[in-house]
């Protein structure tokens, strides 16, 4: 019994020292809360000296006395200080003024045999620490009685707290002085009792914001505690049980115990696997410890992680089912999303087999009704505002166990809504509930709706770049178009010159290479060419010959060196190409294009020049290299200057425009030179480039 009776009370010690932990973390300055942490300390300072004094054995006995009688004074002062913040009546101040100068009295008696005077024993301080008792109860009594049928909710577990120690002191005392001796086995278990009290006043402190006690209580804690408090009890009982089974069952006894034991570990287990159960146990806790039913920081944490679970299995309708099913403790329900065809249609199922035919129509008066109100239905209950026009739809309340109906809003416009099943423990819907379900649907309505933005965006990417390429195609195409255009106007008049037709053939296998690239790229298997070092003179000579057989016929000023720079000589020269037609359509028949190639630094540079209408620099700065804008109407597609830009800025150049309306244009490619070789390198990179 000695060490059970030392651990009882630093049990008691260590719950109080949390409890003014906790409530002295969240002092606010309140003078009522500064009573209520004094009490926690003393009973923290009571606890560990009840337990030094059963670890001596030579404690006096009226020091033990002291510490009961200022255990008490700490808290009957918190209690008469409930008076003034309860507004209570005047009749027991008399009674409080009483109380507070017994237990100072009783105090200063404990401290006489300090100076070697007794003149009354023990019998003294211990009727008065049983009259402290007494008052407890009775201002704990009159407290409850007198406050206003509202406010008893914030006191109940405050009233229930205190009048257990108070009544469990009561006996001790009461016992003591009819068998002139302590019970053993109460005074043993008197420690663990006062700490069973400690949640109590911590929920109590938690209701009654006015004592400027800002106390969080974690749901999540009260619930696992109380659930592993009640297992504890149950197994407890469980062995009681069992050994009164033994004692007294004979030759089955011991039988019987085993199997009774093995039966309620079993039945633990059970109900703590139970969905039901904890449900259960879950709305008990929120009705009657906490002023609201859920935790809304929890509850938008957790439906924030839900629909944001980077889960590759749950595809984000089903998140939102889950999402808004958890909030209600919810184990089943179905998403309907709104369709193009303004109807609604299930979009995902969670443990709610639907119909897979099953459509309504969104023109339903329920369905304005819930877009308008935001209302929640129940299902399971009349019509709203008792109008049969107003029932929700038969076909959602034949759904197995269906319950609740929440719309989901967004921007004033019912996109979907989702039909929850039952709760696992059965509960009345309150305002509390709806405002969160209303808070929680717009949310998800968003959620839901910016996924769908993101898909029709994604999709409008892929049409994009799938018409940027078909552009480009179409761009090429045109080119090649244009030359074998060419050859037929001058084939008939040049069909029997010799030089002619290998010039034709030269360039019908030059569009049948480039035809066949295209459908390489088409088919995705084009390797992207690599640069090589080539010519650039060669290079513009075959641009100018693709360009030669459309006036103006463009005037060509060489450069006295050889230039090399690195590129794709069939691109590059395509490039030129297209610079030199636009030069000639601006120029038009009897204008004049000149093309200059000429050094500078480490620069090739191509100077292309034209005598037409000119361009503005507003037009240069924000039309020219704009992709698909042309000037063209449908003989151009607005890509060929913004190609042939990137691609010399691919190489590391630049492309330049100068121009004056009524004047001409100059475009101006500048590309870095390519380092200086060998002449068998240059012989076979020349026959390469041309």
């Amino acid at each position: 019994m000695h060490t059970i009776i030392i651990a009882s009370y630093l049990i008691a010690a260590a719950a109080f020292l949390a409890m003014t932990v906790l409530l002295g973390a969240s002092w606010r300055g309140q003078r009522t809360g500064a009573l209520l942490i004094a009490a926690g300390a003393v009973s923290v300072l009571w606890g560990v000296f009840l337990a030094g004094v059963e670890w001596r054995h030579s404690v006096p006995v009226h020091w033990l006395l002291l510490a009961e009688v200022l255990r008490y004074g700490a808290w009957l002062t918190f209690v008469a200080a409930l008076f003034g913040a309860w507004l209570m009546p005047g009749p027991l101040r008399g009674l409080r003024i009483a109380a507070q100068a017994l237990w100072v009295l009783l105090a200063l008696y404990c401290l006489l045999p300090a100076t070697g005077w007794l003149p009354f024993g023990v019998n003294v301080p211990l009727t008065g620490v049983l009259m402290l008792a007494l008052i407890g109860v009775v201002f704990l009594e009159q407290l409850y009685r007198n406050v206003a049928p509202e406010q008893r909710w914030a006191l109940k577990f405050l009233v229930i707290a205190l009048g257990a120690l108070f009544g469990y002191d009561i006996f001790l005392y009461s016992y003591a002085m009819l068998y002139e001796q302590i019970n053993a086995s109460v005074w043993a278990a008197r420690g663990l009792v006062n700490a069973l009290l400690v949640p109590l006043l911590v929920v109590a402190a938690a209701r009654n914001r006015e004592w400027s006690l800002q106390v969080g209580v974690s749901r999540g804690a009260v619930f696992y505690s109380t659930s592993l408090m009640v297992i504890a009890f149950y197994i407890i009982a469980t062995a009681v049980g069992g050994y009164y089974v033994r004692l007294y069952g004979g030759d089955w006894g011991r039988v019987a115990e085993i199997t009774l034991i093995c039966f309620a570990l079993l039945a633990a287990l059970v109900f703590a696997s139970s969905g039901q159960a904890r449900s259960r146990l879950r709305v008990f806790l929120h009705k009657n410890f906490f002023s609201f039913r859920h935790d809304y920081r929890e509850e938008w944490l957790r439906l924030t992680a839900t629909l944001s679970a980077s889960d590759g299995d749950t595809e984000l309708p089903l998140r939102a089912v889950r999402a808004v099913a958890q909030i209600m403790d919810s184990p089943a329900g179905v998403l309907f999303m709104r369709d193009d065809a303004d109807v609604f249609a299930p979009a995902a199922e969670w443990n709610m087999p639907v119909p897979a035919d099953l459509k309504l129509a969104a023109g339903r008066p329920a369905f304005g009704f819930m877009r308008e109100r935001r209302w929640i239905y129940d299902l399971t209950a009349p019509p709203p505002l008792g109008d049969e026009r107003l029932r929700a739809p038969a076909e959602l309340a034949g759904l197995p166990r269906a319950w609740l109906l929440v719309p989901l809003v967004l921007e004033d416009k019912l996109i979907g809504f989702v039909v929850l099943a039952q709760a696992r423990a059965r509960r009345v819907i309150d305002w509390e509930d709806i405002d969160l379900l209303r808070t929680a649907g717009s949310q998800v309505a968003g959620t839901l709706a910016q996924a769908a933005n993101a898909r029709r965006l994604a999709e409008a990417r892929q049409f994009e770049g799938f018409n940027r390429l078909t552009a480009f195609l179409m761009h090429d195409l045109k080119n090649i178009a244009a030359q074998q255009s060419l050859l037929l106007q001058n084939a008939e008049r040049h069909k029997h010159n010799p030089a002619f037709v290998d010039d034709m053939l030269e360039t019908v296998a030059n569009s049948v290479r480039r035809i066949a690239r295209l459908l390489e790229q088409l088919r995705g298997g084009a390797a992207p060419a690599a640069p090589g070092r080539v010519r650039l003179a060669a290079v513009i000579e075959r641009a100018l010959g693709e360009c030669s057989a459309q006036l103006p016929k463009p005037a060509y000023e060489p450069s006295p060196e050889t230039l090399w720079v690195h590129a794709d000589a069939e691109q590059l020269a395509a490039v030129l190409g297209h610079l030199i037609r636009n030069a000639q359509d601006a120029a038009m028949a009897h204008g004049h294009v000149t093309l200059r190639l000429k050094r500078e630094a480490e620069h090739a540079v191509i100077d292309i020049e034209d005598d037409g209408a000119g361009m503005d620099e507003d037009f240069i700065r924000h039309r020219l290299f704009q992709p698909f804008f042309t000037t063209k109407a449908s003989k151009g597609m607005g890509i060929g200057a913004y190609q042939a830009r990137e691609y010399v800025r691919s190489l590391g150049g630049t492309l330049d425009v100068a121009s004056t309306p009524g004047r001409g244009s100059v475009f101006t490619v500048r590309l870095p030179l390519a380092a200086a070789t060998d002449d068998a390198a240059a012989v076979g990179e020349m026959g390469a480039a041309s």
